[in-house]
């Protein structure tokens, strides 16, 4: 063989796996970037104070404003605008989310007790609720219409209807049955449900379950897993939303192992939904199963306003 031949196989080799290495190295900085972005406005929840609660979240949502409009002006990559304005969305649900409490004093005339975060009573509860479901489905549909004069970023339709649906509709229908006859003591109840009660409280449970369904797979994925898409590989991209999903549930106060229900639950249920929206292109699919999940969790505020 030819000594430049010889020589010149190993300089290709070498700058082949430079690029990947750099390519790798680049795309794990991307990784942990996201993940920061996420943890911040979300981290903001665990600061006591309402009044410097609300001043940071502000802080953070004006931050990220502006930095989604400098990269939309500053770089020619529309993904990296696209996934900024993503975190800024984010940030400014946590912003309404701050002011839900001051809603529910002033309109509801109530706050939240031990055991529900929501309200004091079910209408409260479900009030609530409604209006964080509102405020995220909201912001997310009306800024990213603003923006690109479509939904084409998020999954926000119906989706693929398939065996992926009814398993979902199935799931939802066992976790009805199920939840009457067995408590967790990840979320305690404050006593014990009678049948004839706990089917009184479907047509609230439902709602509750529903909404927040749609609130979560809105905010965290339909949002973000296309934008994600435009980076990593699949796989990739659901397990990053499932992280941030994760993070978003680690300051949760209806259970005393919040911890321990963020890495058991809350981040399988991040990666179930997100492989869901992702194989059916739609958020319909992916709320249901969830909504299904979250039964045992609405019922347990329930069973301390009812």
């Amino acid at each position: 063989m030819d000594l430049s031949i010889r020589v010149r196989f190993p300089v290709v080799a070498q700058i082949f796996s430079f690029v990947i290495i750099y390519t790798m190295a680049q795309k794990a900085l991307l990784f942990a970037t996201c993940v920061l972005a996420g943890a911040l406005p979300l981290a903001a929840r665990w600061i006591p104070d309402a009044s410097v609660r609300l001043m940071i979240s502000l802080l953070i949502a004006a931050v990220y404003f502006g930095v989604a409009f400098l990269v939309r002006r500053k770089i020619s990559v529309e993904s990296y605008a696209s996934l900024a304005f993503a975190f800024f969305i984010l940030a400014l649900v946590q912003v309404g989310n701050d002011l839900v409490p001051y809603f529910s004093s002033m309109a509801l005339h109530q706050s939240a007790v031990a055991g529900d975060p929501l309200g004091s009573t079910i209408f409260g509860t479900i009030s609530v609720q409604l209006v964080e479901t509102f405020i995220a489905v909201g912001a997310v549909l009306l800024i990213t219409k603003a923006i690109y004069g479509n939904f084409e970023s998020i999954y926000a339709g119906i989706g693929r209807v398939g065996w992926l649906l009814v398993l979902s509709l199935v799931v939802f229908v066992l976790m009805v049955f199920i939840t009457v006859r067995h408590t967790s003591s990840f979320i305690p109840v404050n006593a014990a449900f009678s049948m004839q009660k706990y089917f009184s409280l479907l047509p609230a449970l439902f709602v509750l379950a529903i909404s927040n369904g749609f609130q979560e797979e809105f905010l965290f994925r339909g949002l973000f897993l296309k934008k994600y898409e435009a980076f990593f590989k699949p796989s990739v991209a659901i397990l990053l939303q499932a992280s941030i999903f994760t993070i978003a549930h680690l300051g949760v106060s209806y259970t005393p192992s919040a911890v321990f229900f963020s890495v058991l639950l809350a981040f399988p249920l991040g990666l179930i939904s997100g492989y869901l929206m992702y194989k059916t292109k739609g958020v319909l699919t992916s709320a249901i199963f969830h909504a299904g999940l979250d039964i045992p969790i609405y019922l347990a505020f329930l069973s301390y306003v009812s």
